[in-house]
């Protein structure tokens, strides 16, 4: 790296550390990956969502989903609280019933904000902030004062196929692109005299399976995996009073394999339960997180009524101490209105990783509408 390039990361390191003497601690985090996932509809019902999906959001959820979309179909979603990013999801798709193979295929693209993260001030090891910040950031000193951005970004293209006739089962794939770029400055407890500027941009292909079994006219029972043969290519740019220098490796991803059932009790009453698991190797340590959603939809003519919960049964990590979590369950609810062509949805809960946060209850609202061409 040339000396003109070196010192600009030298004066814009010295002007973020300037800046952490008027910052008050803070983090800010929002995204997809932060357990309630995309679209208000599904997020109101807890995101369980793999039997049940069938719309644009579905790409997300369950590729296997997309072959319920009736022509073709756009989707928007917004964390409305949140101030990282305006939106939290855009999608495309488009399905075309294919005669002569007896079968219906779909097509769909997505951009989805993954994970958008803030944080400032002085944090510990054992502090939650630091826990969760290492989960996503493999590498981050467990003890550091200081400011970081971060800002994560999938584009996934998706495909899904069934049969035109006596539809049994679906089926889909997908695979996206994940971009990560991440900045740090200030230092570290175990070198607190050595102020650090680092940069790190990571990328990775992900590829995901999903399957939707119709078992009848009121149970769905579907699948999907996500995370297949993906490995996060990691490039770090550090100056510090040593100079400038650069490191790269690559950090595996765990899988992530949700399993569900979708009953509709009657014409009015829909209920649903998924069992996520997200395991293996992250970095240089292990985890295994195990989740439980249920959700449920009333609906009456145009209006849909939506309520769920999730509830954690296991968090654990072979390199950082496990979450414990003040409340057993996190509610949600939302509320939904549709037609022929517009599907217009709120959902309201309590945002897990804010709540961590902040030690009390940190209420979210999400809307997200879905539109049929």
């Amino acid at each position: 790296m040339n000396l003109v390039i070196k010192e600009i990361f030298i004066h814009i390191a010295i002007i973020e550390f300037m800046a952490l003497d008027i910052q008050s601690d803070s983090f800010i985090a929002q995204g997809s990956e932060l357990l309630m996932g995309v679209g208000a509809k599904d997020i109101a019902r807890s995101g369980a969502s793999v039997a049940r999906t069938s719309d644009i959001y579905s790409i997300f959820w369950n590729p296997a989903g997309l072959s319920e979309i009736k022509s073709g179909e756009m989707g928007l979603s917004s964390q409305m609280d949140g101030s990282l990013t305006p939106i939290n999801f855009f999608g495309l798709a488009y399905a075309v019933a294919i005669e002569k193979l007896g079968v219906k295929v779909a097509v769909a693209f997505a951009y989805i904000p993954r994970l958008y993260m803030e944080a400032s001030g002085k944090y510990y090891e054992d502090d939650f902030e630091s826990i969760f910040l290492r989960y996503t950031l493999p590498g981050l000193s467990g003890n550091f004062d200081g400011t970081i951005h971060s800002k994560t970004d999938e584009f996934k293209l998706a495909v899904a196929l069934t049969p035109i006739r006596n539809p049994f089962w679906s089926i889909g794939a997908s695979a996206g692109y994940v971009n990560c770029a991440t900045t740090f400055a200030g230092v570290t407890m175990e070198d607190p005299s050595n102020f650090q500027n680092i940069s790190t941009v990571a990328t990775s292909i992900s590829y995901g399976l999903g399957a939707k079994i119709y078992a009848s006219d009121t149970l769905t029972f579907g699948v999907n995996v996500k995370n297949l043969d993906a490995e996060l290519a990691v490039a770090v740019d550090r100056v510090d009073d040593s100079g400038y220098a650069q490191k790269s490796y690559d950090v595996a991803f765990p899988l992530d394999i949700t399993a569900g059932v979708d009953w509709e009790y009657s014409d009015d009453l829909d209920l649903a339960m998924d069992f996520q698991r997200v395991f293996g190797t992250y970095g240089d340590y292990t985890i295994d997180f195990q989740v439980l959603r249920f959700g449920s939809t009333f609906s009456q003519d145009t209006l849909d009524y939506h309520l769920g919960f999730i509830a954690p049964l296991k968090l654990e990590s072979s390199k950082v101490h496990n979450i414990e979590l003040k409340s057993p369950i996190a509610p949600t609810a939302g509320l939904g209105w549709h037609n022929s062509y517009i599907d217009l949805s709120f959902a309201f809960y309590f945002h897990p990783i804010m709540t961590l946060h902040e030690g009390k209850p940190s209420p979210s609202l999400d809307l997200s509408v879905a539109y049929t061409f």
